[in-house]
This record gives structure tokens, sequence and C-alpha cells, in this order.
């Protein structure tokens, strides 16, 4: 019974040894581990029973959690961003039972319509973050807190008739290489500027969405269209006619000295 135990002690520490060098954590697992640095773009955890270190994405933190250096979380395995390094994610495990955390319940309105719009991510911008001289008190123009977005329109893979819109929408905004500059500084952290500036891109989007995408025309108002247009060129043609005959009675009779 002893060399079982320490046999099975001896591969656990195998195992570990493996994953703390790189090996590859099962994907889906849950782990139990403790924050260990945070940083603008997320927290790296450090996992309890082998070791192994992964990062957390801002993107896989809910808008409730904060973080702290060394507190204990659960985070569930992800596929890994980049070779050779672990992903975590901590919104979707329940912090309190290690279950999986539910989805968001969907909100369900009186009447839909039909929207069309495409869905702006943190990677498909450049981010800068720069010193603030908003909301800081005492830290106001000694930490770089301002969140810069750069989103390159032309290299996007937005519809062309959005990146046509978006551009004569939001001219100002644009650089001379084609990327579009949000920023935000309504907050003391880099992580909220960051998602408060996406969130005003997404917005932008979603209104150049909405202005090129062509409505359907109801029967009655394209039948007035339709008669406005032609009362309009009957009158333009009217008035030419009259300015014609105008002009030809101005003019001197022929063999009139």
């Amino acid at each position: 019974m002893a060399c079982l135990c320490i046999w099975l002690l001896a591969l656990l520490a195998v195992r570990c040894d493996a994953l703390s060098a790189g090996g590859v954590l099962p994907i889906g697992a849950v782990r139990a581990g403790a924050v260990t640095r945070v940083e603008s773009y997320g927290c790296f955890v450090r996992l309890d029973d082998c070791g192994a270190t992964g990062l957390v994405h801002m993107s896989e933190l809910a808008p409730s959690d904060v973080i702290a250096v060394g507190q204990p979380v659960l985070v569930k395995v992800l596929a890994p961003r980049e070779a050779d390094k672990n992903s975590f994610s901590l919104k979707a495990v329940d912090q309190r039972t290690g279950a999986a955390a539910a989805p968001p319940p969907l909100q369900r309105t009186a009447k839909t319509t039909a929207k069309t719009t495409a869905k702006v991510t943190l990677d498909a911008c450049t981010v800068k973050y720069i010193r603030a001289s908003g909301a800081g008190g005492q830290n106001v123009n000694k930490l770089s807190t301002k969140a810069e977005l750069r989103f390159d329109v032309d290299r996007s893979s937005l519809p062309p008739a959005f990146k046509t819109q978006l551009r004569a929408t939001h001219a100002a905004r644009l650089t001379k290489a084609g990327e579009l500059i949000v920023v935000s500084e309504a907050h003391r952290s880099q992580r909220l500027n960051a998602a408060d500036a996406l969130k005003r891109l997404q917005g932008f989007v979603d209104a150049a969405a909405e202005a090129a995408t062509p409505r359907a025309t109801a029967p009655d108002r394209a039948r007035r269209v339709k008669n406005l247009a032609r009362s309009s060129e009957r009158k333009r043609r009217d008035g030419k006619k009259k300015l014609s005959a105008k002009k030809a009675s101005r003019r001197r009779p022929i063999g009139d000295d």
C-alpha cells in the first residue's frame, strides 16, 4: 500500500512538472488558483494543483469582477490564444459553486425588428493608454488611464457599405492611414476606459450599419414618392417652356429696321 501511494505521488509530481513546464491543460477543466499579477489587458492566475500560469483576458472577466493580487479564484481552461501559453476564463465559472456560469437571460421585446450590424472586438483594435485629464483626483495627469482605440476601417471585416458610411460620418476622427480613433477617460481604470471606448466604437458601427441598410418602402409611400417625382419633373419642364417663350418674345422681328 505504501509503495502504491509513493507511485501515485511520483506520477502526480511528474504531471505537475510537465504542466508547469508548458504542458497542455485539458480544455474545459475547472481549476482553483490565485491571481499573481494584474495588467491593463487582464490578469495572470497560477493554479494551485500544478503551478501552471495562464492569462485571463479582459474579455473573459465579468463586469462585476473585482480582481486583486493574491485573490483566490476558480478558472476554466480555454483554448490557448498563443502557442505554449495557457488561457483561462473567470466569467465562465460560478465563483461560489464552481459550476459553469449560466448564460445571461435573453431579453424579449414586444416587437422585434431585423437589424444588420457587425460585432467589433478589442482584438481588432490597437489600444494605447495615455495620461488622463478627466476623473482621477490626485492621479490626474500622473497615471496613464486614458484609453485610445485605433480601428483600421479599411482592413476590418466590415461590409463595404458599412465602411463607406463609417468613413463619411466620422471623417474628423480618421487619420491619414484610415484609422478611426475613439478615446475615453471617464473612469480611473484602464480596463473600464478601454471597455467604454469599445462600446462607443460599437455604437458608431451600429449607426453606420443602420444608415447603410436599405429600408423596405411601403406601397403607398412608394406611390406618393413616384407622383411627387413626376410632378416635380412636369413643373421643371413647364418652367423651361415659359422661360423660352419669354426670351422668344424679346427678339426683334425679322426685317424690322
